[in-house]
């Protein structure tokens, strides 16, 4: 009686020996790449790359592929934000700096009404730069789910290890979580 396929046979899958493995299990958890498109690169069928996908990528693999890209875009927008805001401040210490100069040229030339003129510009600025300066002082945060968390996945898989180890421990752990207030999900009552 013959087998169908390589089942059991002890042999790892094609995507796990690549050394761009991380790269194609992130291209299928964000599906940044069809299936097929993935397949055809690696020179398999695309049911080997669907099987891969619902045998060996666990849910705790998803999310935390899915927060670890949430958090990489928020990092770059934010970088982004901070550069724009540093041009922004630059540009106007620049215009101080040149309106300044204009004062002490005016001084000299003993031109006061021009010099007057150009001391109400350079306080307009220098409260611009104020408020600018305010606005860039504000933080920017990041926020991450804790269902996300990579060390929370970790965490929920030791406290299910152990309530499976020690079932009386689950109702007890379930009164403490709300207890304190701890979102109880459906995923968690697995627990």
């Amino acid at each position: 009686m013959a087998q169908g396929g390589n089942k059991n046979s002890g042999r790892k899958a094609i995507i796990d020996m690549r050394p761009d493995k991380n790269e194609i299990i992130k291209d299928i958890v964000l599906e940044r790449r069809s299936m097929t498109e993935i397949a055809r690169r690696l020179g398999v069928e695309y049911s080997t790359v669907q099987r891969y996908r619902d045998e060996k990528i666990s849910e705790e693999m998803r999310r935390e592929i899915m927060a670890g890209n949430r958090i990489a875009a928020i990092e770059a927008d934010t970088e982004i934000i901070n550069q724009d805001r540093m041009d922004v401040a630059m540009t106007y210490e620049s215009l101080a700096k040149r309106v300044e100069r204009l004062i002490t040229k005016a001084e000299q030339n003993e031109d006061d009404h021009f010099a007057l003129a150009a001391m109400e510009g350079l306080r307009r600025t220098l409260r611009d730069i104020a408020q600018l300066q305010g606005k860039l002082a504000q933080n920017l945060t990041v926020n991450v789910s804790l269902a996300e968390s990579k060390e929370w996945v970790t965490l929920r898989t030791i406290l299910q290890e152990v309530c499976d180890e020690i079932p009386a421990a689950r109702e007890p752990l379930l009164r403490r979580m709300r207890h304190h207030v701890l979102s109880v999900t459906k995923e968690d009552t697995i627990l």
